[in-house]
């Protein structure tokens, strides 16, 4: 009998430790960027500069929601035409997703031999002609996923490799979805690589990233990482929760589940670097509003100033611009050292441009300074 005191004791000391729900701080979000609530039909590109104010100023890729809603019938395009790295949405409430978020890397083919494929946010373009696909993963096939079971970091896919008459499958993006209450998906959120299509010997761009965190995610719709055809690797789904009911389908994509365990959001704004101008006019990021000679005061191709932006890169940095054009071979063109500040600096060298149309994509590389 006299066990028995000691085990009550003993049963209501752990209980009084483990608590019926282990400790979760949430999912972080101030609110700031008020409800994102989409039910326009349609699809729509997600684009945190078109809002007044911007959300994100600080350019890092989270997002602090009171709560999201995306209608059935939306679908949500997370574009690295737009995004600069993953993409973190944060809500302080809950998180319903009736329609499509699509991070899928664009598929390769014939048309576009001598442009890379664009990736989801967070993704790496595919590779042009008889060139390897971008990103950690890339190489002379199918690109490749790098990320962890955790997925922290979180990365994107790896760009496919060119083949002799056409470029690779795009990778696709990286999103992480978190919830201080619940998330339940009846849509779809896509994270596929591209695949390549049609007669093309090139290679698919790999899956992307998905990680949902809440105390209860549900929903009986469909998460996709799925590597694109051919060559391309899987990405990875992470469900974090402490009770999972969510019963939808995930294409074969590897799955990894468990509790919320932190969300290991990025400590600093990312380093970024993009095109802002061009002989002086202000440059879009939209692939659908190119510049054209009238609008650059040229009446015949010529060499044209090219201005570049960087931040958080450091100063002296030389940045890369490679150069694709339908009428010749891909090329390198180098700016001077970065000049300004780590929290933005600039830019510019002087480009000649072939007949027709040319697209750039710009590149940095340094070193991390070692800690003393």
């Amino acid at each position: 009998m006299t066990s028995s005191p000691i085990a009550i004791r003993l049963y209501c000391l752990l209980a009084a430790i483990v608590p019926a729900y282990p400790q979760f701080a949430g999912s972080g979000s101030n609110g700031s960027d008020g409800a994102l609530e989409l039910t326009t039909p349609g699809e729509i590109r997600f684009d945190p500069s078109a809002v007044k104010p911007s959300m994100n100023p600080a350019h890092d890729g989270v997002y602090h929601f009171t709560s999201i809603y995306i209608a059935a019938g939306v679908t949500v395009k997370l574009s690295a035409n737009v995004l600069n790295g993953p993409v973190f949405w944060l809500a302080q409430g809950p998180v319903r997703i009736d329609g499509n978020i699509d991070l899928s890397g664009a598929d390769g083919g014939a048309p576009s031999a001598q442009r890379p494929n664009i990736a989801g946010a967070g993704g790496h373009a595919g590779g042009v002609q008889e060139k390897p696909g971008y990103g950690p993963g890339a190489g002379d096939l199918g690109g490749a996923f790098t990320g962890n079971q955790f997925l922290v970091p979180l990365v994107g896919g790896s760009g496919g490799a060119g083949g002799p008459d056409c470029g690779g499958g795009a990778g696709g993006g990286a999103l992480l979805i978190a919830s201080s209450t619940s998330i339940s998906v009846n849509g779809a959120i896509t994270a596929d690589g591209g695949s390549v299509r049609g007669d093309c010997r090139a290679s698919g761009g790999s899956g992307g990233a998905i990680r949902l965190i809440a105390p209860v995610i549900e929903g009986a719709g469909d998460l996709s990482a799925k590597g694109g055809q051919p060559g391309g690797g899987d990405g990875r789904i992470r469900l974090e929760a402490f009770t999972n009911n969510f019963s939808g389908a995930t294409d074969e994509t590897p799955v990894a589940t468990g509790k919320p365990f932190g969300l290991f959001l990025p400590p600093n704004p990312p380093p970024s670097v993009r095109v802002v101008s061009v002989n002086g006019v202000a440059a879009s990021l939209k692939s659908t509003e190119p510049l054209v000679l009238s609008q650059l005061n040229l009446k015949r191709p010529g060499t044209i100033k090219v201005g570049i932006e960087a931040r958080f890169i450091p100063t002296g940095t030389v940045i890369e611009l490679e150069l694709f054009s339908e009428t010749g071979p891909p090329r390198v063109v180098s700016t001077p050292p970065l000049d300004g500040t780590s929290e933005r600096s600039t830019a510019s060298a002087p480009v000649t441009f072939p007949a027709g149309a040319s697209s750039t994509y710009v590149k940095a590389n340094w070193k991390l300074s070692e800690k003393k």
